[in-house]
């Protein structure tokens, strides 16, 4: 019952972002312009809608897949701790984004939450010391070590800085949820 309740949710997770992309062509204004613009106060707005929002359906495939499977991942870890890190992801990530990004570009996409939870995931065996958050550290290591490469990669057109603000945020969101032990 758990596994088909994650699996939903991950689909419809990743449902609402097709959906918003698509509705993106039958509204008069342009949403992807609703994404965090640095430093400018009608940029701050983004913060919540940046991970929301897709550049073409190139971007939106890239970030579908990696996206569903690692908030599956993520949710069937633990479901209270992954809604707590996807906040802190989206506001933490985002807000560093706001306050350190290029100035005058628009950022958008789900690869922050991606990396995001990337980091979060990688993280939160480490901090909870548990067994089955190491095995799914590790199991994520193995099938997305390869992207923290990216994360020393600057390519035009892509934002760096909403990934490398958004794993920062999955560490951070990884050392705030993991249990405290009482002494």
């Amino acid at each position: 019952m758990t596994f088909s309740r994650n699996l939903q949710t991950a689909f419809m997770a990743a449902a609402a972002l097709w959906i918003i992309f698509f509705a993106n062509y039958f509204i008069p204004v342009d949403i992807r312009l609703y994404g965090i613009r640095p430093r400018q106060m009608d940029g701050l707005i983004g913060i919540v809608f940046w991970p929301f929002l897709h550049a073409n359906i190139q971007h939106l495939i890239a970030n579908s897949f990696a996206f569903f499977f690692l908030l599956f991942l993520s949710l069937s870890l633990d479901k209270k701790r992954t809604a707590l890190a996807l906040i802190i992801i989206i506001i933490l990530g985002g807000g560093a984004v706001w306050l350190f990004a290029s100035p005058h570009t628009i950022h958008i996409g789900a690869s922050g939450i991606i990396f995001g939870l990337l980091g979060f995931l990688l993280f939160t065996g480490i901090f909870r010391r548990e067994w089955k958050a190491l095995v799914f550290s590790a199991l994520v290591f193995l099938l997305y070590g390869g992207l923290l490469v990216t994360l020393l990669i600057h390519k035009p057109g892509i934002s760096w800085s909403g990934h490398f603000f958004g794993f920062g945020a999955g560490v951070v969101a990884a050392w705030i949820t993991r249990p405290v032990k009482v002494r």
